[in-house]
């Protein structure tokens, strides 16, 4: 077994108000030592410069997804670094907001433990999107009451196949999960994903969901703002 590189530690900024909170995120990413911690920082309006100056590979952000007011910090922050929000809202609006500005994945606190919110960050690193339960059941349950909508929409430019992988990507599943659920290939799990990808004009599965779940979203690729993932 190769040992781990200092390049291979996910470093990690933590935003949030709470500083017991942080401490306590801290606390539990630090015990696998596959994490570093950079900085722990308020979700204040200069937050972009220090996430800049910074450079994490992973911003976690604790606490309530914010209005307005700081949407637009939140939003550029997802554009230097992608986010991981750990949240006591489970709330169909918040976990749609958090995916609608960028955020790649939403844990809801008390539904993880430390080896899963470890294994968020991971995934998180990679653009991959690592849902709660109950986050899961709040996308489904919209995907759901917005499947009318996205007929005449979204969907309409899409094979029923291509759909199906859509409704796997809601649910947080990698490519090799969709693979052993559908009794396909990898391989063919990824062009499809990338058709998604071009018929919608997205560039990542967080915003392929973000944009899929949001009834009332502009056409594809407008007015969504999102660090670009890796392909697949």
């Amino acid at each position: 077994m190769s040992l781990m590189t200092y390049e291979d530690i996910i470093q990690v900024l933590i935003i949030g108000d709470d500083m017991i909170a942080r401490l306590g995120l801290r606390t539990l990413l630090l015990v696998t030592g596959q994490v570093t911690i950079v900085g722990e920082v308020p979700m204040a309006p200069d937050l972009i410069g220090q996430v800049s100056a910074l450079r994490p590979d992973v911003a976690l952000l604790h606490g309530l997804v914010p209005g307005a007011e700081l949407l637009t910090e939140l939003r550029a922050v997802t554009r230097l670094a992608p986010v991981l929000v750990v949240s006591n809202d489970e709330s169909p609006a918040a976990v749609e907001r958090a995916l609608r500005v960028g955020a790649t994945g939403y844990l809801v606190n008390g539904q993880y433990d430390p080896d899963e919110l470890v294994a968020a960050v991971l995934a998180t690193a990679k653009g991959q999107p690592r849902l709660s339960p109950a986050a899961v059941r709040v996308l489904v349950d919209r995907l759901r009451s917005g499947r009318g909508h996205r007929e005449q929409g979204h969907r309409a430019h899409l094979s029923r196949r291509e759909t199906e992988i859509i409704d796997h990507l809601v649910r947080g599943r990698t490519n090799a999960e969709i693979a052993r659920s559908l009794g396909i290939s990898e391989k063919t799990v990824k062009n499809h994903v990338n058709h998604v990808y071009a018929k919608l004009h997205t560039r990542n599965r967080a915003e392929t969901v973000a944009l899929w779940l949001a009834p009332d979203s502009p056409y594809p690729g407008e007015g969504l703002e999102v660090r670009p993932g890796r392909p697949g």
